[in-house]
């Protein structure tokens, strides 16, 4: 999950904005405080909906405080206040940070691979502390890794294969988010959604740049062969396998109940997600 789970800011109120903020700077303070400086730089859009999901499903009602920004240490912002959802996604980013690392590290060349040398240290001992806290999570997404690196040896060329372990991953991390066994269920296919929508718009948004270093990439390689009508013809599928994930998303939106931030979770997966994928392919056009 990688900055592509965002809110639809011109459909928010300006108090559910305010509140969506003060999550994302609540959340890269935990970030700080369980990893280091360092770690803030890993916040994501993506981690900030993880977060007010688990809350939103959450019996524990999220408090706020004011408090300095690291950025700016000058001005005060509202923050979230410390509590087990903001270390639930602190935790799952430092996971998942640390398998996209490796996975930097195997793909780039000679110059990029030694600046990702430099900061696995770094990584390595988040993920240690988080996989400590959250061995559940922990399997799961080194599981569903292991099945990616498989799938992207063999080369293979259908997008659901390609997307199946990163959703399978998602799956079993929003599985943890609830005991209740009708929610839990609920939340995993979520999940598995998620996982499939962030995967697609990722090969979308990389596509120019796999083609041209020859990352894998179901898209660049249905493309080479010949399984389309065009570029614009296999851009224009990858938009309507998104929409179609995104309307299975709002049917799960619409059997969880909610305790916290139901406006702010259902316009990211009613409005934000369908708007992510236009500005990726708007940059196509481009």
């Amino acid at each position: 999950m990688f900055g592509y789970v965002r809110p639809f800011k011109p459909e928010l109120k300006i108090r559910e904005f305010e509140t969506y903020k003060a999550v994302y700077c609540g959340l890269c303070s935990q970030l700080g405080r369980s990893f280091g400086v360092l770690a803030r730089l890993t916040l994501s859009y993506d981690f900030t909906f993880l977060s007010m999901l688990c809350a939103g499903v959450s019996d524990e009602e999220p408090g706020f405080e004011r408090k300095r920004c690291c950025v700016n240490p000058l001005r005060t912002v509202p923050m979230c206040r410390p509590g087990r959802t903001q270390s639930f996604s602190a935790d799952i980013a430092a996971l998942m940070i640390y398998h996209k690392l490796l996975d930097n590290i195997r793909d780039s060349g000679i110059l990029k691979k030694m600046g990702w040398r430099l900061l696995y240290p770094f990584a390595r001992r988040a993920y240690k502390k988080a996989a400590r806290a959250r061995p559940e999570a922990e399997a799961v997404i080194s599981d569903a890794m292991a099945r990616q690196t498989g799938v992207e040896s063999a080369d293979n060329t259908s997008l659901d294969a390609a997307c199946e372990p990163s959703a399978d991953a998602m799956a079993g991390i929003f599985a943890l988010l609830s005991e209740d066994d009708s929610q839990k269920r609920v939340l995993e296919r979520m999940g598995y959604l998620i996982g499939r929508y962030v995967y697609i718009c990722d090969a979308l948004d990389d596509f120019e740049k796999d083609e041209k270093t020859g990352n894998y990439n179901p898209l660049v390689l249905r493309y080479r062969g010949g399984d389309h009508d065009g570029r614009a013809g296999l851009f224009a599928g990858a938009r309507q396998s998104l929409f179609l994930t995104i309307g299975e998303i709002e049917k799960t939106g619409d059997l969880l109940d909610f305790n916290n931030y139901q406006p702010i979770i259902l316009n990211i997966i009613s409005m934000g997600l369908r708007s992510g994928v236009e500005e990726i392919l708007a940059k196509k056009e481009k």
